[in-house]
Protein backbone atom coordinates (compact mmCIF):
# COMPACT_ATOMS: atom_id res chain seq x y z
CA UNK A 1 0.00 0.00 0.00
CA UNK A 2 2.67 2.43 0.83
CA UNK A 3 4.43 1.57 -2.80
CA UNK A 4 1.07 2.34 -4.44
CA UNK A 5 0.86 5.58 -2.48
CA UNK A 6 4.45 6.55 -3.49
CA UNK A 7 3.51 5.52 -7.18
CA UNK A 8 1.19 7.87 -7.26
CA UNK A 9 2.53 10.43 -5.30
CA UNK A 10 5.59 11.12 -7.70
CA UNK A 11 3.25 10.10 -10.39
CA UNK A 12 1.58 13.08 -9.64
CA UNK A 13 4.64 15.64 -9.21
CA UNK A 14 5.38 14.45 -12.77
CA UNK A 15 2.41 15.74 -14.13
CA UNK A 16 2.32 18.61 -12.33
CA UNK A 17 6.15 19.61 -13.03
CA UNK A 18 6.01 19.00 -16.91
CA UNK A 19 2.60 21.23 -17.34
CA UNK A 20 4.33 24.86 -16.24
CA UNK A 21 6.16 26.41 -19.18
CA UNK A 22 8.08 29.11 -18.81
CA UNK A 23 9.49 30.11 -22.77
CA UNK A 24 10.69 33.28 -21.55
CA UNK A 25 14.75 32.39 -21.19
CA UNK A 26 14.71 31.13 -24.26
CA UNK A 27 13.15 34.32 -25.91
CA UNK A 28 16.12 36.35 -23.55
CA UNK A 29 18.80 33.75 -25.13
CA UNK A 30 17.52 34.31 -28.45
CA UNK A 31 16.97 38.35 -28.03
CA UNK A 32 20.37 38.71 -26.50
CA UNK A 33 22.54 36.32 -29.03
CA UNK A 34 20.59 38.34 -31.84
CA UNK A 35 21.79 41.60 -30.11
CA UNK A 36 25.48 40.29 -29.84
CA UNK A 37 25.59 39.41 -34.02
CA UNK A 38 23.80 42.92 -34.85
CA UNK A 39 26.58 44.99 -32.50
CA UNK A 40 29.59 42.76 -34.19
CA UNK A 41 27.58 43.52 -38.18
CA UNK A 42 27.30 47.38 -37.08
CA UNK A 43 30.95 47.67 -35.45
CA UNK A 44 32.56 45.55 -38.49
CA UNK A 45 30.69 48.22 -40.90
CA UNK A 46 31.77 51.19 -39.10
CA UNK A 47 35.19 49.99 -39.11
CA UNK A 48 35.50 48.80 -42.64
CA UNK A 49 33.58 51.80 -43.77
CA UNK A 50 36.88 53.81 -42.18
CA UNK A 51 39.59 51.26 -43.26
CA UNK A 52 38.35 50.54 -46.67
CA UNK A 53 37.44 54.43 -47.39
CA UNK A 54 33.78 52.65 -48.44
CA UNK A 55 30.54 54.20 -48.20
CA UNK A 56 28.69 52.99 -45.05
CA UNK A 57 26.15 51.27 -47.37
CA UNK A 58 28.48 49.43 -48.94
CA UNK A 59 30.07 48.39 -45.59
CA UNK A 60 26.87 47.29 -44.47
CA UNK A 61 26.49 44.99 -47.22
CA UNK A 62 29.67 43.70 -47.47
CA UNK A 63 29.48 42.46 -43.60
CA UNK A 64 25.66 41.05 -44.29
CA UNK A 65 26.74 38.70 -47.32
CA UNK A 66 29.87 37.73 -45.30
CA UNK A 67 28.38 36.54 -42.17
CA UNK A 68 25.02 34.76 -44.43
CA UNK A 69 27.87 33.30 -46.09
CA UNK A 70 26.61 34.29 -49.38
CA UNK A 71 29.91 36.09 -50.65
CA UNK A 72 28.83 37.59 -54.29
CA UNK A 73 32.35 38.53 -54.60
CA UNK A 74 31.13 42.16 -55.66
CA UNK A 75 33.04 43.98 -52.68
CA UNK A 76 35.32 43.02 -50.39
CA UNK A 77 38.03 43.57 -47.82
CA UNK A 78 41.78 44.45 -49.88
CA UNK A 79 43.50 46.27 -47.34
CA UNK A 80 45.50 44.31 -44.40
CA UNK A 81 43.43 45.82 -41.55
CA UNK A 82 40.52 45.34 -43.23
CA UNK A 83 41.00 41.53 -43.41
CA UNK A 84 41.78 40.79 -40.18
CA UNK A 85 38.48 42.83 -39.25
CA UNK A 86 36.85 41.07 -41.35
CA UNK A 87 38.67 37.39 -40.54
CA UNK A 88 38.47 38.30 -36.00
CA UNK A 89 34.93 39.73 -35.83
CA UNK A 90 33.01 38.06 -38.69
CA UNK A 91 34.49 34.88 -39.90
CA UNK A 92 36.18 33.76 -36.31
CA UNK A 93 32.55 34.91 -34.17
CA UNK A 94 29.37 36.31 -36.08
CA UNK A 95 29.60 32.86 -38.78
CA UNK A 96 29.15 31.23 -35.03
CA UNK A 97 26.73 32.94 -33.62
CA UNK A 98 24.41 33.10 -36.69
CA UNK A 99 25.27 29.32 -36.58
CA UNK A 100 23.88 29.40 -33.14
CA UNK A 101 20.77 31.59 -33.68
CA UNK A 102 19.85 29.15 -36.15
CA UNK A 103 20.57 26.15 -34.25
CA UNK A 104 18.44 27.86 -31.56
CA UNK A 105 15.40 28.61 -33.44
CA UNK A 106 14.89 25.04 -34.83
CA UNK A 107 15.98 23.67 -31.85
CA UNK A 108 12.52 25.76 -30.07
CA UNK A 109 10.87 24.54 -33.02
CA UNK A 110 11.25 20.79 -32.60
CA UNK A 111 10.58 21.07 -28.86
CA UNK A 112 7.47 23.52 -29.37
CA UNK A 113 6.13 20.32 -31.85
CA UNK A 114 7.14 18.09 -29.14
CA UNK A 115 5.41 19.63 -26.43
CA UNK A 116 2.01 20.18 -28.80
CA UNK A 117 1.84 16.36 -29.27
CA UNK A 118 3.15 15.24 -25.61
CA UNK A 119 0.14 17.54 -24.31
CA UNK A 120 2.38 20.12 -22.81
CA UNK A 121 1.39 23.54 -24.21
CA UNK A 122 -1.44 25.94 -23.14
CA UNK A 123 -3.93 26.12 -26.30
CA UNK A 124 -5.24 29.50 -24.89
CA UNK A 125 -8.78 28.36 -26.47
CA UNK A 126 -11.92 30.37 -26.31
CA UNK A 127 -15.69 29.06 -26.78
CA UNK A 128 -14.15 25.45 -27.02
CA UNK A 129 -15.19 22.02 -25.90
CA UNK A 130 -13.30 20.32 -22.96
CA UNK A 131 -13.54 17.16 -22.01
CA UNK A 132 -11.86 16.44 -19.00
CA UNK A 133 -10.88 12.84 -17.87
CA UNK A 134 -11.17 9.58 -19.89
CA UNK A 135 -12.17 6.05 -19.32
CA UNK A 136 -10.16 3.61 -17.31
CA UNK A 137 -10.87 0.89 -20.30
CA UNK A 138 -11.65 1.34 -24.10
CA UNK A 139 -10.42 4.84 -23.95
CA UNK A 140 -9.42 5.43 -27.80
CA UNK A 141 -12.07 3.84 -29.04
CA UNK A 142 -14.91 5.44 -27.00
CA UNK A 143 -13.10 8.75 -27.12
CA UNK A 144 -12.97 8.22 -31.17
CA UNK A 145 -16.57 7.58 -31.12
CA UNK A 146 -18.10 10.70 -28.62
CA UNK A 147 -15.53 13.01 -30.86
CA UNK A 148 -16.52 11.55 -33.85
CA UNK A 149 -20.68 11.97 -33.02
CA UNK A 150 -19.17 15.81 -32.04
CA UNK A 151 -17.86 16.13 -35.22
CA UNK A 152 -21.17 15.14 -37.52
CA UNK A 153 -23.40 17.18 -34.92
CA UNK A 154 -24.38 20.61 -37.09
CA UNK A 155 -24.71 22.69 -33.54
CA UNK A 156 -21.22 21.44 -32.52
CA UNK A 157 -18.93 20.72 -35.70
CA UNK A 158 -16.87 23.91 -35.62
CA UNK A 159 -16.76 23.24 -31.91
CA UNK A 160 -12.89 23.01 -31.27
CA UNK A 161 -12.27 20.34 -29.06
CA UNK A 162 -9.42 19.95 -26.16
CA UNK A 163 -9.10 16.39 -23.80
CA UNK A 164 -7.60 17.04 -20.48
CA UNK A 165 -6.52 13.84 -19.20
CA UNK A 166 -3.40 11.89 -18.13
CA UNK A 167 -3.79 8.58 -20.58
CA UNK A 168 -1.41 10.26 -23.24
CA UNK A 169 1.81 11.27 -22.36
CA UNK A 170 3.23 10.32 -25.45
CA UNK A 171 0.96 12.06 -27.53
CA UNK A 172 -2.95 11.48 -28.66
CA UNK A 173 -3.37 8.36 -31.26
CA UNK A 174 -4.00 8.75 -34.51
CA UNK A 175 -7.79 8.16 -34.36
CA UNK A 176 -8.12 10.90 -32.20
CA UNK A 177 -5.29 13.69 -33.98
CA UNK A 178 -7.22 13.13 -36.76
CA UNK A 179 -10.33 14.49 -35.40
CA UNK A 180 -7.72 17.85 -35.02
CA UNK A 181 -8.23 17.84 -31.36
CA UNK A 182 -6.01 19.93 -28.84
CA UNK A 183 -4.81 17.72 -25.85
CA UNK A 184 -2.76 18.59 -22.73
CA UNK A 185 -1.65 16.26 -20.19
CA UNK A 186 -2.48 16.48 -16.66
CA UNK A 187 -4.78 15.56 -13.44
CA UNK A 188 -7.95 17.57 -13.64
CA UNK A 189 -7.82 17.68 -9.40
CA UNK A 190 -5.72 20.12 -10.27
CA UNK A 191 -6.54 23.91 -10.35
CA UNK A 192 -3.11 24.85 -12.63
CA UNK A 193 -4.26 22.50 -15.05
CA UNK A 194 -7.87 23.42 -15.38
CA UNK A 195 -6.77 26.79 -15.81
CA UNK A 196 -4.66 25.37 -18.64
CA UNK A 197 -6.78 24.27 -20.75
CA UNK A 198 -9.14 27.81 -20.14
CA UNK A 199 -12.19 25.73 -18.27
CA UNK A 200 -13.39 29.75 -17.56
CA UNK A 201 -13.68 30.08 -21.24
CA UNK A 202 -15.21 26.68 -22.45
CA UNK A 203 -18.56 26.64 -24.01
CA UNK A 204 -19.11 23.11 -22.94
CA UNK A 205 -17.10 21.11 -20.27
CA UNK A 206 -18.01 17.32 -20.60
CA UNK A 207 -16.56 15.39 -17.28
CA UNK A 208 -16.72 12.24 -17.44
CA UNK A 209 -16.30 9.09 -15.25
CA UNK A 210 -12.84 7.52 -15.20
CA UNK A 211 -14.36 4.37 -13.65
CA UNK A 212 -18.36 3.75 -14.53
CA UNK A 213 -19.20 1.13 -12.03
CA UNK A 214 -17.23 2.76 -9.10
CA UNK A 215 -18.59 5.67 -7.04
CA UNK A 216 -15.33 7.18 -6.19
CA UNK A 217 -15.61 8.34 -9.76
CA UNK A 218 -18.41 10.73 -8.64
CA UNK A 219 -16.42 11.69 -5.67
CA UNK A 220 -13.46 13.01 -8.67
CA UNK A 221 -15.95 14.45 -9.87
CA UNK A 222 -17.53 16.82 -7.06
CA UNK A 223 -14.10 17.51 -6.46
CA UNK A 224 -13.43 18.95 -10.37
CA UNK A 225 -16.33 20.37 -10.31
CA UNK A 226 -15.80 22.24 -6.91
CA UNK A 227 -12.23 23.33 -8.45
CA UNK A 228 -14.01 24.51 -11.69
CA UNK A 229 -17.14 26.30 -9.28
CA UNK A 230 -13.80 28.16 -7.93
CA UNK A 231 -12.39 29.23 -10.96
CA UNK A 232 -15.75 30.59 -12.46
CA UNK A 233 -17.08 29.19 -15.72
CA UNK A 234 -19.47 30.31 -18.37
CA UNK A 235 -19.68 26.95 -19.56
CA UNK A 236 -22.90 24.09 -20.11
CA UNK A 237 -21.37 21.38 -17.78
CA UNK A 238 -22.20 17.73 -18.63
CA UNK A 239 -21.62 14.72 -15.66
CA UNK A 240 -21.60 11.50 -15.78
CA UNK A 241 -22.57 10.03 -12.47
CA UNK A 242 -21.89 6.25 -11.60
CA UNK A 243 -24.81 6.36 -8.43
CA UNK A 244 -27.91 8.41 -8.87
CA UNK A 245 -27.99 9.11 -4.98
CA UNK A 246 -24.79 11.46 -5.64
CA UNK A 247 -26.99 13.22 -8.44
CA UNK A 248 -28.17 15.96 -6.18
CA UNK A 249 -24.84 17.09 -4.79
CA UNK A 250 -23.20 17.37 -8.43
CA UNK A 251 -25.92 19.20 -9.30
CA UNK A 252 -25.64 21.39 -6.85
CA UNK A 253 -21.74 21.78 -7.41
CA UNK A 254 -22.54 23.26 -10.81
CA UNK A 255 -23.46 20.50 -13.15
CA UNK A 256 -26.28 21.16 -15.71
CA UNK A 257 -26.79 17.98 -17.06
CA UNK A 258 -26.31 14.51 -15.29
CA UNK A 259 -26.66 11.09 -16.78
CA UNK A 260 -25.27 7.70 -16.24
CA UNK A 261 -21.93 6.70 -18.25
CA UNK A 262 -22.91 4.11 -20.80
CA UNK A 263 -19.80 3.37 -22.25
CA UNK A 264 -21.19 1.90 -25.28
CA UNK A 265 -23.52 5.00 -26.67
CA UNK A 266 -21.12 8.23 -26.04
CA UNK A 267 -23.84 9.16 -28.18
CA UNK A 268 -26.09 10.03 -25.08
CA UNK A 269 -23.64 12.53 -23.97
CA UNK A 270 -23.63 14.38 -27.55
CA UNK A 271 -27.81 14.30 -27.23
CA UNK A 272 -27.51 16.18 -23.88
CA UNK A 273 -25.68 18.94 -25.52
CA UNK A 274 -27.52 19.28 -28.36
CA UNK A 275 -30.86 18.77 -26.86
CA UNK A 276 -30.87 19.02 -23.11
CA UNK A 277 -33.55 16.77 -21.23
CA UNK A 278 -33.34 13.99 -24.13
CA UNK A 279 -30.87 12.18 -21.70
CA UNK A 280 -33.68 11.64 -18.70
CA UNK A 281 -36.34 10.29 -21.78
CA UNK A 282 -33.35 8.27 -22.95
CA UNK A 283 -32.18 7.30 -19.46
CA UNK A 284 -36.09 6.13 -18.40
CA UNK A 285 -35.61 3.63 -20.96
CA UNK A 286 -33.25 1.34 -20.29
CA UNK A 287 -35.05 1.19 -16.37
CA UNK A 288 -38.33 -0.62 -15.43
CA UNK A 289 -39.14 1.67 -12.69
CA UNK A 290 -40.25 5.20 -14.76
CA UNK A 291 -41.35 5.24 -18.55
CA UNK A 292 -40.36 2.35 -20.52
CA UNK A 293 -40.43 0.35 -23.87
CA UNK A 294 -43.23 -2.52 -24.03
CA UNK A 295 -44.08 -4.39 -27.22
CA UNK A 296 -47.98 -4.90 -28.08
CA UNK A 297 -48.74 -8.10 -30.55
CA UNK A 298 -51.84 -6.21 -32.36
CA UNK A 299 -52.07 -6.92 -35.72
CA UNK A 300 -53.15 -3.65 -37.91
CA UNK A 301 -53.14 -2.75 -41.89
CA UNK A 302 -53.57 0.39 -43.80
CA UNK A 303 -53.55 2.70 -41.05
CA UNK A 304 -51.65 6.12 -40.86
CA UNK A 305 -49.09 6.50 -38.12
CA UNK A 306 -50.88 10.32 -37.23
CA UNK A 307 -53.85 7.96 -36.66
CA UNK A 308 -52.06 4.72 -34.38
CA UNK A 309 -50.41 7.63 -32.35
CA UNK A 310 -53.89 9.35 -31.84
CA UNK A 311 -55.46 6.21 -31.00
CA UNK A 312 -52.85 5.25 -28.46
CA UNK A 313 -52.81 8.36 -27.07
CA UNK A 314 -56.18 8.79 -26.10
CA UNK A 315 -56.98 5.25 -25.23
CA UNK A 316 -54.08 5.87 -22.75
CA UNK A 317 -52.07 3.02 -24.01
CA UNK A 318 -48.70 4.80 -23.97
CA UNK A 319 -47.10 6.85 -27.02
CA UNK A 320 -46.14 4.48 -30.13
CA UNK A 321 -42.63 4.89 -31.13
CA UNK A 322 -42.13 2.16 -33.77
CA UNK A 323 -44.00 -0.75 -35.90
CA UNK A 324 -43.38 -4.41 -36.17
CA UNK A 325 -44.19 -4.87 -40.25
CA UNK A 326 -45.23 -8.26 -41.47
CA UNK A 327 -41.71 -9.38 -42.17
CA UNK A 328 -40.16 -8.92 -38.90
CA UNK A 329 -38.41 -5.24 -39.57
CA UNK A 330 -39.05 -2.87 -37.48
CA UNK A 331 -39.73 0.85 -38.28
CA UNK A 332 -39.24 3.80 -36.20
CA UNK A 333 -40.87 6.46 -35.97
CA UNK A 334 -42.40 6.94 -39.66
CA UNK A 335 -44.02 9.87 -41.04
CA UNK A 336 -47.29 10.97 -40.24
CA UNK A 337 -48.79 10.21 -42.98
CA UNK A 338 -46.98 7.10 -43.69
CA UNK A 339 -49.62 3.73 -44.02
CA UNK A 340 -48.57 1.59 -41.85
CA UNK A 341 -49.59 -2.74 -41.87
CA UNK A 342 -47.75 -5.41 -38.99
CA UNK A 343 -48.29 -7.22 -36.44
CA UNK A 344 -46.67 -5.43 -33.16
CA UNK A 345 -46.40 -1.87 -32.20
CA UNK A 346 -43.94 -0.41 -29.36
CA UNK A 347 -44.88 2.16 -27.02
CA UNK A 348 -43.21 4.24 -24.68
CA UNK A 349 -45.30 3.59 -21.19
CA UNK A 350 -45.83 5.16 -17.82
CA UNK A 351 -45.30 2.89 -15.22
CA UNK A 352 -49.11 4.17 -14.38
CA UNK A 353 -50.34 2.97 -17.23
CA UNK A 354 -51.98 -0.79 -17.07
CA UNK A 355 -51.69 -2.01 -21.22
CA UNK A 356 -52.50 -5.41 -22.87
CA UNK A 357 -51.99 -6.24 -25.95
CA UNK A 358 -56.42 -6.96 -25.50
CA UNK A 359 -56.63 -3.24 -24.63
CA UNK A 360 -54.55 -2.39 -27.81
CA UNK A 361 -56.49 -4.45 -30.62
CA UNK A 362 -59.61 -2.94 -29.12
CA UNK A 363 -57.81 0.30 -29.61
CA UNK A 364 -56.75 -0.37 -33.47
CA UNK A 365 -60.30 -1.90 -33.83
CA UNK A 366 -62.64 0.73 -32.46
Amino acid sequence: MLLNFRQIYWRKRHYLKYTKHNDGQFFIRLGGTLALLLGLIAIHSVAISYVEAMTLGDAIWLSITTVTTVGYGDLSASTTAGRWITGILLYTIAISLLAQLAGEFFDYRLTLRNKKTRGLWRWKMNDHLLIINTPNSDTVNYLNRLIGQIRISPELEEVPIQILTRKFDDGLPTELSEHGVAHYSGVAENNHNLKAVDVAAAQYIILIARDADSALSDSLTFDILSRIKEIGTKATIVAEVSDDINRERIKNMGADIMLRPVRAYPELIVRSLVAPGTEQVLENMFTHDDDHMVRLDVEFKDKSWADIVCRFVNAGIGVPMAIVNNNGTIDVNPLHDTKCSGKSIITLVNETQNVSNKRAQDCMNG
